[in-house]
């Protein structure tokens, strides 16, 4: 089976209101790009992140309704869609999936109204700086938890699939404040990873197989602010390495830093202060132990520029999204 996090850069702008696709020039090259790259990749599961809105005033906007439509469109064998609760905002998380291959569905943990163990959609608790008071924060696109069941027999696995808060600072601002900014986002970017990894805690604890996957808008060593915490996002969904039978595995391993930023990389940013562009690696899988691996590659990083598999689809990786979709291949 092979499950791919693919962050679909603002894939709802071409969307009409009543979920039909867009017919411009624009619309259809993004659409003619992201259908060739998953047609090309065949993953049996993705995880979506920036999907089409879903309006919960008006009822116009529907997620399920706009990827459905746009994978018989393009007659895509992932033609199933499901969202869990809609985020405030106009990107939200989703599945597509084939239906021949697995069943999905949307299974939340926590309880409704719980202090120490909310739902994704409630706010939560935590002590985000250390002085021994907890903080209160909320998922701004609640993560989407998935039960999965393959059709032909199989054990049953668990997705989380997360769209995590951006350290990115999109203003300007004096230095001072750039600091402080960076600071603050940073603690909410770890409070979200602390709220996923409690999660995570008791999918294990029940003896479920768990892949967190999607935007995590960060990655091992990749901002002077990470140095004050002692550890990245990322490493803080993967566990507690003195508590070793609860970590989850990372298999693209360390990312390098080299001549053009970070490799492997799934995005681009630029640097605030030199305006260079970076490679960044802030799309993720990460899985629990109990998954077989296959190939000497299992995950990939659909990279053209680094991965000389993906060559072949350059040009419709670069018309689909601003980021590169990543898979994990397993039995």
């Amino acid at each position: 089976m092979r499950v791919m996090a693919y962050n679909i850069e603002w894939f709802d702008d071409h969307f009409e209101t009543d979920n039909s696709l867009k017919v411009d020039q624009k619309s259809l090259t993004k659409f003619n790009g992201v259908s060739s790259v998953i047609s090309s990749i065949d993953p049996d599961i993705i995880g979506i992140t920036e999907a089409p809105n879903t309006t919960t005033t008006t009822g116009q906007r529907d997620t399920i309704q706009a990827l459905e439509s746009f994978a018989s469109q393009f007659n895509l064998r992932q033609n199933k869609a499901m969202i869990g609760f809609p985020s405030p905002g106009r990107q939200e998380i989703a599945l597509l999936y084939d239906p021949n291959v697995v069943n999905a569905f949307h299974d939340p943990g926590g309880r409704v109204g719980s202090i120490k163990n909310p739902r994704f959609d409630e706010a939560f608790q935590v002590d985000s700086d250390g002085d021994g008071i907890k903080e209160l924060y909320k998922h701004y696109r609640p993560p989407l938890e998935v039960k999965i069941s393959p059709v032909g027999g199989g054990d049953d696995f668990w997705l989380l699939i997360a769209h995590a808060k951006s350290k990115g600072i999109f203003s300007a601002m004096d230095r001072v404040h750039f600091d402080r900014t960076s600071e603050r986002n940073r603690r909410k970017l770890f409070a979200e990873c602390f709220s996923i990894r409690k999660r995570v805690d008791e999918w294990l604890e029940d003896d479920r197989r768990v892949i967190v996957m999607g935007d995590i808008n960060d990655g091992p060593g990749f901002d002077y602010y990470e140095s004050r915490f002692g550890k990245s996002a990322v490493e803080l969904i993967i566990g507690d390495i003195f508590d070793r039978d609860k970590l989850l595995k990372y298999y693209v391993g360390r990312p390098k830093f080299g001549r053009y930023g970070w490799e492997p990389s799934t995005a681009r940013f630029t640097d605030p202060y030199t305006d260079d562009k970076v490679n960044a690696l802030i799309d993720h899988i990460i899985v629990s132990p109990d998954f077989t691996p296959v190939g000497d590659a299992p995950l990939k990083v659909w990279n053209p520029w680094q991965l000389e598999e993906a060559l072949p689809i350059k040009s419709s990786l670069l018309d689909a999204s601003d980021h590169f979709p990543v898979t994990f291949d397993f039995s």
